[in-house]
């Protein structure tokens, strides 16, 4: 698909407008229904809403179509999970997986045999799955922070290590861990393995964080998998990923695009109904500047991580776009979803409405997929070229004679 203009392909607004329809009538009725201190969908529940999107074809539609999915593109991806986000439990899967859990990333390139054990049954069944990486002696460099090892052991990998923030690891069915089979070399030392849950060794403990959906720490012990469940060659973890960093970090910008749309929305219905001292709240300029520059920071960021997606499904080089989109419109959300709170006041950080929700889940979004001072990192390092790493740029040409560095 093309895209040129400003005007969506009639195929894609159609599409975008269903999956609204179907968050606003399905997904919300389902969450207003529950108790406001709970925390996610219920398995039931889940389970109901599943079933209503597959059969409208609205199943793992970021997956390719060869494993089973929808084979949506990266910028109709953004489109869509715009429009899925709307709703109370949209982090950190948009739809709260009502619309299916694709697997992880790296699985694409795995053997046959791992794409019909694991790849296909995820998409068509929907397996929750979870992706291990962050450790406790690091943050943000995996290169030298990841100290988990996967020793080779005749027909199989033994794994040893600790892992946290694994989101899901205490309820997917398998994951994808990454781990050291080389403790001399950087990223080139690192493998991915698929661990299935309940491998002896391994185990699991639930770390309680900002967001309502709590996160993972994981811990093998002389792990012992197959050395089939090696993705790839060894020392291609990360390699094999990053194909789909710009999807990943397009997904969270377009994520707090939709989410801050839906809480501008309830800041402008609020003020439109609400008097103090006689008068509309949307009469008042401390009301209207925070929703006309919300507006305006909204149209930013989804014509940035448009521009990111587009350019990603044109076969160009588009990590510096996305890491733009994702940190702009990540720090907009969070933006937006303050100022709304702001106008509602009391109401906004009641449990009966959504913003709360969505304020912790934005603040968690400035930290996952790469926390905000990695992209702006990236983004400098583009810009800057060696410099950003401490490199002097070369003394340029002066009537074609270049000058020598002066002496310190």
């Amino acid at each position: 698909m093309t895209f040129s203009g400003f005007d969506l392909p009639d195929e894609l607004q159609m599409l975008s407008d269903v999956i609204a329809d179907f968050v606003r009538d399905e997904i919300v009725t389902a969450e207003s229904a529950l108790d406001p201190a709970v925390r996610d969908l219920p398995a039931d529940v889940l389970a109901g809403l599943q079933a209503k999107a597959k059969e409208l074809g609205f199943w793992c539609l970021d997956a390719p179509r060869e494993f089973g999915g929808g084979g949506l593109s990266a910028f109709e991806m953004a489109v869509i999970w715009e429009q899925a986000t709307k709703h109370r439990f949209s982090f950190p899967h948009p739809g709260a997986g009502v619309f299916g859990f694709s697997p992880p990333v790296v699985m694409y390139r795995g053997s046959p045999q791992q794409i019909e054990e694991y790849v296909r049954p995820t998409i068509d069944e929907g397996w929750l799955s979870f992706t291990a990486i962050s450790e406790p002696s690091g943050g943000s460099d995996p290169a030298r922070s990841i100290r988990t090892t996967a020793r080779r052991s005749g027909d199989t990998y033994i794994l040893n290590g600790r892992k946290m923030w694994a989101t899901n690891a205490d309820h997917g069915r398998y994951g994808v861990v990454y781990a050291r089979t080389d403790s001399a070399a950087g990223r080139s030392g690192i493998s991915a393995f698929v661990v299935d849950a309940g491998t002896p060794g391994m185990s699991t403990t639930s770390v309680p964080v900002l967001r309502n959906h709590w996160t993972t720490e994981l811990t093998l012990e002389d792990c012992e998998i197959p050395a089939a469940n090696l993705i790839g060659e060894e020392g291609q973890g990360f390699a094999l990923v990053q194909e789909w960093l710009v999807r990943g970090r397009l997904a969270y910008a377009a994520q707090a695009v939709g989410v801050a749309t839906e809480s501008v929305r309830l800041a402008i219905e609020w003020a439109q109904q609400r008097e103090t001292f006689g008068e509309l709240l949307a009469a008042r300029q401390g009301v209207q500047f925070p929703i006309a520059d919300s507006l305006v920071e909204i149209e930013a960021a989804r014509l940035l991580t448009w521009r990111a997606a587009w350019a990603h499904d044109q076969g160009r080089d588009a990590r510096t776009e996305a890491s733009v989109a994702k940190l702009y419109g990540t720090e907009m959300g969070f933006r937006v979803v303050d100022r709304a709170i702001q106008i509602l006041g009391g109401m906004g950080v009641s449990k009966d409405m959504p913003l709360e929700h969505w304020f912790r889940d934005l603040r968690v979004a400035r930290i996952v997929e790469g926390a905000s001072e990695i992209h702006r990192y990236l983004i400098a390092r583009e810009a800057l070229g060696g410099a950003a790493l401490g490199q002097r740029a070369a003394a340029p040409a002066v009537d074609g004679v270049v000058p020598r560095a002066t002496p310190a």
